[in-house]
């Protein structure tokens, strides 16, 4: 586990992928965003394929590092419960990749997510004008 600074944004990253979709992941990814929907700390973001096919739907919490799967769309209060701190029982099953595939997958993630923070960045530090006529 990282150690995590309390004004560090938490993602929960979600698993897009054709078994995930078909195992009920696009509903969890819809009531994942409509609860954090407004929520500064925490972001829902999709992710193509996990490789944890035979255990979707799957999650991982970044920059957590959890790895959890089996979940339903009933599971979301809970998971955005968790990635915003609360340490109560997250549901699911603890996924356990291979080495090399975690090591592969946390730093396409990592990547993901700092791509997003600078194009939220950029867009905020846009200047607004103002047109007088």
């Amino acid at each position: 586990m990282r150690s995590i600074p309390a004004t560090q944004k938490r993602y929960v990253v979600v698993c897009r992928g054709p078994n995930c979709r078909e195992r009920g992941g696009r509903e969890l990814r819809k009531r994942l965003g409509e609860l954090a929907r407004g929520d500064a700390p925490t972001s829902v973001v999709g992710y193509s394929c996990f490789g944890q096919c035979d255990d979707g739907p799957n999650v991982v919490f970044y920059p957590e590092g959890e790895w959890r799967g089996a979940l339903r769309a009933s599971d979301a209060e809970s998971i955005v419960a968790y990635a915003r701190g609360d340490t109560g029982l997250l549901p699911g099953t603890a996924l356990t990749p291979v080495d090399d595939d975690r090591t592969l997958h946390d730093s396409n993630i990592a990547e993901l997510v700092a791509t997003l923070e600078r194009d939220t960045a950029r867009r905020q530090s846009r200047s607004r004008w103002w047109w007088p006529f």
